[in-house]
């Protein structure tokens, strides 16, 4: 509604300081502000630890509050060049930051969220992303479909019954899908897929969590490149 949201914790606002995401206002310690430095245009109030347990979300904050604008540009119109990761309506916000923080250590371009998915600036998904929010393009679609038709790019989606992804060749210029924890990929996307990818279960589990899915398919895509 206001255009803005928290980020919590030295390291996590140490990360969006260094990024391109405008700050506001910072709610800090003395003891955070004499072992920091910020650029002249931020404000930065001076309150105790108890006045900030009550700013944040989380029952300890470490020493440090910001308040940060959501960028203008969080709608894509365009894919651009390599690997990017498409969650359609991903409702967990420790699912989506989990996604956004292994997508910025396996060094794909994006993560993209249909419009029902989850807010990315929801506290919970900017604690699990550790700062990877501010380091790799996350922003939204209108319509996934059409993005993806437009894009030209190789698409795979992540399902119980696809093919083994340790005998896949795969793409790098690429979007793979992630589907919602629950109904996996919607029919509307599903038909646009080139390849259906999973990965073989050799337990008796019922099935992967959404951001661990994800973790290895991605992992699998960096062996891919390491081999060839």
């Amino acid at each position: 509604m206001y255009g803005k949201f928290l980020v919590e914790g030295r390291k996590t606002v140490h990360d969006l300081l260094l990024s391109d995401f405008k700050v506001n206002t910072i709610y800090a310690t003395n003891e955070w502000k004499a072992e920091t430095t910020v650029h002249s245009d931020i404000i930065i109030e001076i309150v105790s630890q108890d006045v900030l347990a009550k700013i944040a979300s989380h029952e300890a904050p470490n020493k440090v509050v910001a308040v940060a604008e959501i960028p203008a540009a969080i709608f894509i119109d365009k894919i651009g060049a390599g690997k990017y990761l498409l969650l359609d309506q991903l409702n967990d916000p420790g699912n989506a930051g989990t996604i956004i923080r292994t997508a910025n250590w396996f060094g794909w371009n994006g993560v993209i969220l249909t419009q029902n998915s989850v807010d990315v600036f929801n506290a919970k998904t900017i604690s699990a992303a550790k700062g990877s929010l501010f380091h790799i393009p996350v922003q939204y679609c209108e319509n996934a479909a059409a993005l993806l038709s437009e894009s030209k790019k190789k698409v795979y989606g992540a399902f119980m019954d696809g093919g083994n992804i340790y005998q896949t060749q795969l793409d790098e210029n690429c979007v793979l899908i992630i589907g919602n924890e629950a109904n996996g990929i919607s029919d509307e996307l599903a038909k646009l897929l080139n390849q259906k990818v999973s990965i073989p279960k050799m337990g008796n589990g019922e099935s992967l969590n959404a951001g661990i899915a994800a973790a290895v398919l991605m992992s699998e895509w960096a062996r891919n490149k390491f081999e060839t």
